[in-house]
């Protein structure tokens, strides 16, 4: 079986800021994947592979309460091009199609910065990817996301580039 390929011209050295805003919760990400910071990245990507550290000041994930303006949660976290906050204001959900020196293309935190979920999604059936810098597994710009609980379990879905839902289980928030 042959998987197509596109080609990268040259690596991927993005700065993106994105934000989302549900309720009175505002999410805030950023990263910057060139210049100074990539020796912490070649760390990162060399050893641990773990970009949820503290030596991560390069990306982070951030979560406010914008009626008193209280900082609930920062945290590091990969490279993200996709945020949403749940309905009922327990989850931000963090989606990434940014493949090169990025470990992780799905997040999932609790309000209160736990996190819940992180998953790889290079392998993922149904996936495009370039060769080094992007994976194409959710359906861009924006897709449907839900989450379900059932008792201590909740369920991730988010609509994939062709309209069906991908799901995936982890605790769920308390």
């Amino acid at each position: 079986m042959t998987i197509p390929a596109r080609a990268d011209r040259v690596g991927y050295s993005g700065i993106v800021d994105l934000s989302a805003e549900a309720g009175t919760l505002r999410a805030e990400h950023h990263h910057a994947w060139g210049g100074a910071s990539q020796n912490a990245r070649w760390k990162m990507i060399s050893s641990s592979r773990d970009p949820f550290t503290a030596d991560n000041d390069y990306s982070y994930l951030r979560l406010r309460d914008t009626t008193t303006g209280t900082e609930l949660f920062r945290r590091p976290v990969p490279a993200l091009t996709y945020i949403w906050i749940s309905p009922d204001l327990k989850y931000v959900v963090g989606l990434s199609h940014v493949m090169l020196w990025n470990p992780y293309q799905l997040v999932v935190f609790s309000k209160s910065g736990d996190r819940l979920l992180e998953r790889n999604m290079v392998g993922t059936p149904g996936a495009k990817r370039s060769v080094t810098n992007w994976i194409y597994w959710y359906k861009e710009p924006v897709p449907k996301i839900t989450i379900v609980e059932n008792g201590a379990t909740a369920t991730l879905s988010v609509e994939d580039e062709s309209g069906l839902p991908r799901e995936f289980q982890f605790p769920a928030a308390r």
